[in-house]
């Protein structure tokens, strides 16, 4: 039986992983952390921890996720999201765990064409303050040496996210507006998880690999998709990324084009379900 350390338990990926993870009792012994419970940020909580479990996986699910708010804490943006993933990989080298950690599409700078998705090799280059300090983590979570970085995007599951705030407004107003000039893969953390369990189980070959479901499509299509399935009949209106951002002037840039590539993901046998398909078996509980 492998032990498993599931850091971030309280969080929307995390407590769902959680939940499943701890349904394969032949195969896993689950620890979860939380914010109260371990400090990633003291580098020695996390010797502490990691050494008093000896994991098999140290899967990192904690981050500092407010885009926006990125901007104006970049200490704490860098502190979580930055350096505590070095903190979590050292501590795996030192008894030899393989550490899972969790990315995004936003070390991209989104000026790809939109043609064209990002593979795994392409240069990162962010331009958020969310972006820079992920791919910080990204190259701390290297040192673990036994590493799986999964960039996700556009995700999606219980607690706040971009559905329930669409289904939201619906019931508030006769009419929404929604960006329509940026493109990615919704993604549901159902989908991520089982991306992430397959990881666990196959052990591809160490490195990055892009982790969304399959498709794409823009948050304007994505929110008449969403009303679609649920037969609301508000109508959604396209804006594009320039008139958001004079409407909200504090909103940090967001990747025109947030495409992942997931044959890297396919080469190694691992095949995630349509978009539509995961926000129809999502929207059932909604």
């Amino acid at each position: 039986m492998k032990k498993v350390l599931l850091i971030g338990q309280d969080g929307m990926l995390g407590g769902e992983l959680y939940n499943r993870l701890n349904l394969y009792k032949d195969e896993y012994e689950v620890y979860g952390t939380t914010l109260q419970t371990l400090d990633i940020c003291d580098e020695n909580a996390v010797l502490n921890k990691v050494e008093e479990i000896k994991p098999y996986y140290i899967i990192n699910c904690a981050a500092y996720t407010n885009v926006d708010a990125c901007e104006t804490n970049y200490s704490l943006a860098e502190a979580v999201n930055g350096i505590a993933v070095g903190n979590i990989a050292r501590s795996a080298k030192k008894v030899g765990a393989t550490f899972i950690q969790i990315s995004t599409d936003y070390v991209f700078d989104g000026n790809l064409d939109v043609d064209k998705a990002y593979t795994e090799d392409m240069k990162p280059n962010p331009v958020s303050s969310y972006g820079k300090t992920k791919l910080m983590g990204e190259e701390n979570a290297k040192l673990a040496e036994k590493y799986y970085i999964l960039r996700t995007a556009w995700l999606y599951g219980q607690g706040k996210n971009f559905a329930r705030t669409m289904i939201a407004a619906s019931q508030k107003r006769d009419e929404v507006t929604v960006v329509c000039d940026q493109h990615g893969s919704p993604t549901s953390t159902t989908t991520l998880c089982e991306i992430i369990e397959q990881i666990m189980k196959k052990e591809p070959n160490y490195g990055i690999y892009h982790s969304t479901n399959e498709g794409f499509t823009t948050w304007y299509d994505f929110t008449k998709t969403i009303y679609e399935i649920k037969g609301i009949t508000t109508t959604v209106k396209p804006i594009t990324s320039e008139e958001y951002a004079k409407m909200n002037p504090q909103s940090s840039k967001r990747p025109f084009n947030s495409k992942l590539s997931k044959e890297k993901l396919h080469s190694v046998g691992i095949y995630p379900s349509d978009y539509v398909d995961a926000l129809k078996e999502y929207l059932k509980g909604e």
